[in-house]
């Protein structure tokens, strides 16, 4: 009994090890101004921090889910834009945030 008490506290602890180990991480992203000088430049900065933000997330662990990197990734963007602290782009973040889910089946 013992044995399998342990397997399971192994089995969750490496499933919150992305969370667990990337809370004291410092992430950090480079951009530069004229990267928010336009409409079109944001929209492609605010691309490529996401893209940073989720290849820093699932970085974290071989055990990280789908649901735990998206978490990650959204609150490390979120973290990015908050740090450039310019409005332009936080509205943009903010709307494509917003924005609804659309899936179609067939």
């Amino acid at each position: 009994m013992q044995h399998s008490k342990l397997s399971i506290v192994l089995v969750l602890l490496a499933f919150a090890a992305p969370q667990v180990a990337s809370a004291g991480e410092v992430v950090e992203f480079a951009l530069k101004e004229s990267e928010l000088s336009s409409p079109e430049k944001r929209e492609v900065l605010l691309k490529r921090m996401t893209m940073f933000a989720a290849k820093s997330c699932d970085d974290g662990s071989v055990f990280a889910t789908k649901d735990a990197i998206a978490a990650c990734t959204k609150d490390l963007t979120t973290q990015f834009v908050k740090k450039v602290d310019h409005d332009a782009l936080s509205k943009l973040a903010k709307t494509r945030a917003s924005e609804p889910y659309r899936s179609a089946s067939r």
